[in-house]
């Protein structure tokens, strides 16, 4: 957009860019921008699923972290 930062959004722009940041804000679009990233998303997930309970939580965790992590960047590059 060709505009100074002080100027406010029209209403017009700002439900374009709100459309434009909500249809990248999708599981799909995520893993089209990581697809090895959601592969070993999926393997960990899958590991998770089948380890007894006293294994799961560390792991868990570990997960955990990678996602808070990746939510971050993400959100980081939005517009």
């Amino acid at each position: 957009m060709g505009r100074k930062p002080d100027q406010p959004l029209t209403v017009e722009e700002a439900k374009a860019r709100l459309r434009a940041v909500a249809a990248e804000a999708t599981p799909a679009a995520w893993v089209r921008e990581h697809p090895w990233d959601a592969v070993a998303l999926a393997f960990a997930a899958g590991l998770l699923a089948g380890l007894d309970t006293d294994a799961r939580r560390p792991m868990a965790s570990a997960l955990a972290e990678f996602l808070a992590a990746e939510l971050a960047s993400a959100s980081r590059k939005a517009p």
